[in-house]
């Protein structure tokens, strides 16, 4: 796997340069990221978020060339995972869960739009502790099996 540089670009936010391969023809409008998919990165990376859970698992699971996808991929996983358990976890308390929920869609619409958003620049967008894992299943050690 290709060395990767970090930029703080303040707030928690971090830049990743991912393997940059040029296009394989000069009628591509490809800013030049390959993927394993036949899907521009700037559809990818927020695709990862519309259906939560299933289209994160889908994704890394077929995506194995672009860095910047699969930090997008594992966000969306572990923000659809931490929000269905917190609202099981207090379900018994309707506005708490409802609220949960509410606030797990509004982080995905906002990852969506980042995703989309950074994709010349390859910034990942992170919330938090949650990018912090993500990042650490895409460049560093990986705990999970995919």
């Amino acid at each position: 796997m290709p060395e990767h540089a970090y930029e703080s670009v303040g707030d928690g936010n971090i830049g990743v340069e991912a393997e940059v391969i040029p296009p394989r023809s000069a009628d591509n409008d490809s800013v030049g990221y390959e993927t394993s998919i036949p899907i521009h990165p700037q559809i990818l990376a927020p695709l990862s978020y519309l259906l939560g859970l299933l289209s994160g698992i889908v994704i890394v699971i077929l995506e194995k060339r672009n860095t910047y996808v699969r930090l997008h991929a594992w966000q969306s996983i572990i923000l659809s995972l931490l929000v269905t358990l917190g609202s099981l976890l207090l379900f018994w308390i309707p506005p708490v869960a409802g609220f949960i929920h509410l606030a797990g869609f509004f982080a995905a619409v906002l990852c969506m739009f980042r995703a989309w958003k950074d994709t010349d620049t390859l910034t990942f967008f992170k919330l938090g502790p949650i990018g912090d894992f993500a990042e650490r299943q895409v460049l560093g050690s990986t705990v999970l099996p995919f």
